[in-house]
């Protein structure tokens, strides 16, 4: 599906949900933040997030928590856990940085907000608990810390080997999430790119990829961090073999 096209499909469903009141689409501009939801997670956001950073009030009411997880907004990716799709995450992200209500000041607050929602998960003994709560660290830091979150990317590449697919495909994936607010980091999304491709073995779209950085060699510099290209992939491979 185009871009275009899964853009009109956001829309319309943001513009279904806005039928709901402007209090409901508030509410969803906050819940777009988090990289997934519970119903402790979202009551928290609306309870946190009554009021504009001029300090007028919201109105939010509190069924607004209930009809956001059941609508289109939202999908059930597991027990009372949701995630929103990308275009519409980026498009209400958006809406609520250009809105005078939010903007720049309302992302610090919620970047402050999760940081500190997730902080004791990440001293869990259960690996899928913290795993999420640093996936949602993460994204808390992404819109106010960038070169921190592309430097601890990097760093989960450096420590996965090539032949495990699924972690290669899994942080490819969680960076492609973080395009926008990782947009000065160019080589790292080109690598992921390049990476998911190669963990799908895509491997002639994986080379295709790794030509946008306009180098040959065996390694790429992203963010302080030397990343190995694999071997079936590496510009010079065809060099080598041609000899």
């Amino acid at each position: 599906m185009s871009k275009i096209r899964l853009e009109e499909i956001a829309k319309q469903r943001i513009e279904s949900f806005s039928k709901l009141g402007k209090a409901h689409l508030y509410l969803a501009y906050h819940a777009a933040f988090p990289l997934a939801l519970t119903p402790d997670l979202l009551y928290r956001l609306w309870v946190q997030f009554q009021r504009d950073i001029d300090d007028e009030v919201l109105g939010i009411p509190w069924v607004a928590v209930a009809d956001l997880l059941v609508s289109s907004l939202c999908n059930e990716v597991g027990y009372e856990l949701y995630e929103m799709d990308l275009t519409v995450r980026n498009l209400l992200l958006s809406r609520l940085q250009e809105d005078k209500k939010f903007g720049q000041q309302r992302i610090n607050e919620l970047s402050s907000f999760l940081l500190d929602y997730v902080r004791p998960k990440l001293e869990s003994k259960d690996p899928d608990i913290k795993d999420f709560a640093l996936t949602q660290q993460w994204t808390a830091l992404a819109y106010t810390q960038p070169n921190k979150v592309a430097h601890e990317l990097a760093l989960e590449f450096e420590n996965l080997n090539h032949k495990d697919t699924a972690g290669l495909v899994r942080i490819a994936s969680l960076t492609e999430i973080f395009t926008e607010p990782l947009a000065e980091f160019q080589p790292l999304l080109i690598y992921a790119g390049v990476m998911g491709k190669f963990a799908r073995g895509n491997l002639e779209a994986a080379k295709d990829e790794l030509r946008k950085v306009g180098k040959e060699g065996d390694v790429i510099q992203v963010a302080g961090v030397s990343l190995s290209i694999p071997e079936q992939i590496k510009p010079n491979q065809q060099k080598q073999r041609s000899k």
